[in-house]
């Protein structure tokens, strides 16, 4: 990240959250880090649980199928 793009923000939490973000924390890592990986992670599981949403219902077609 660049001097221009970092900013210092404060965001409240509770001393339980920083303790389980602090742990989340690998070495060298710094807190946006952490924080953009859970947001990572976050948009790969709603992929995930659309996917298996469309799937259940039945109206998932496999790439295999489809005629371009």
């Amino acid at each position: 990240m660049t001097e221009s793009e970092c900013a210092t923000k404060r965001i409240p939490v509770s001393p339980s959250t920083w303790r389980t973000v602090h742990q989340l924390r690998k070495p060298g890592q710094t807190y946006d880090d952490v924080i953009q990986e859970l947001i990572q992670r976050d948009s790969e599981q709603k992929l995930i649980d659309e996917t298996e949403r469309i799937m259940k219902r039945g109206k998932f077609v496999p790439l295999s199928e489809i005629k371009l």
